[in-house]
């Protein structure tokens, strides 16, 4: 991958500067006349937002600030995936084809949407491979067949439909924790205001903010307020 430096800001004004706003509204003017409007919220399909990824997106968002709206459309033009004109390619500004901004075939997207497809079932599958169904719960934690799927509605348990079934994380349980749960996952399913196989893809994946462990081995060192303050972070912008 060709690496460019970032033009140094000489010369600019502190009134020319835009703000995230009017950059995401410049983007959005991209489209046709009778488009929707931008939405100043961003979600990521499958995955939850952390602080890192906002703050990703905060330092993206300065440096297009710092583009000429015909800089900004340009890029945007350049990202979008629909066919368009050789002439339409001729026009773009040399900062689309620096970042490396062309156009695909219908057949390379239709490829890359399968791709996607494929490998998002298979994050699936590998987040629930070691779980109980709603029966083994009840057994486990000594309580009646419908408990699980109580506890579930209380937001107390955490578990994902698959293969017309409620799956339930092992990881969850904890014959020493209140309730059978590990201390503090209760209080943190609630905070996370994502849904179920985002809550449990964040659960157990590594975060740099709890000192590059996963959430819930932060809950079993007892840390439980540190991971309640970063759940409340997750989704929010």
């Amino acid at each position: 991958m060709t690496a460019f430096a970032i033009p140094e800001r000489r010369n600019h004004k502190k009134s020319n500067r835009k703000s995230p706003k009017q950059v995401l509204s410049l983007i959005a003017s991209c489209d046709d006349s009778s488009a929707k409007p931008i939405e100043t919220k961003i979600t990521l399909p499958g995955q939850p937002l952390t602080q890192k990824t906002l703050k990703d997106i905060g330092k993206i968002l300065k440096i297009l600030a710092w583009l000429d709206p015909k800089e900004i459309k340009d890029l945007a033009y350049g990202l979008k995936s629909d066919s368009t004109s050789t002439d339409e390619k001729d026009n773009l500004h040399p900062l689309a084809a620096k970042l490396g901004a062309g156009r695909i075939s219908s057949e390379e997207n239709y490829s890359l949407e399968k791709t996607a497809l494929f490998n998002f079932f298979k994050w699936r599958q590998e987040l629930l491979q070691d779980s109980l169904s709603a029966p083994e719960v009840a057994v486990l934690l000594n309580t009646s067949r419908q408990t699980p799927h109580d506890r579930l509605k209380k937001n107390t348990l955490i578990a994902v439909q698959d293969e017309g079934k409620w799956k339930f994380p092992k990881w969850q349980f904890d014959h020493l924790g209140p309730d059978g749960v590990i201390d503090g996952l209760p209080d943190v399913l609630k905070a996370l205001n994502v849904p179920g196989l985002s809550k449990i893809s964040w659960l157990t994946k590594t975060n740099q903010e709890l000192g590059g462990i996963t959430p819930i081995a932060a809950l079993q060192k007892g840390e439980k307020y540190r991971v309640i303050a970063e759940a409340k972070c997750v989704g929010m912008i």
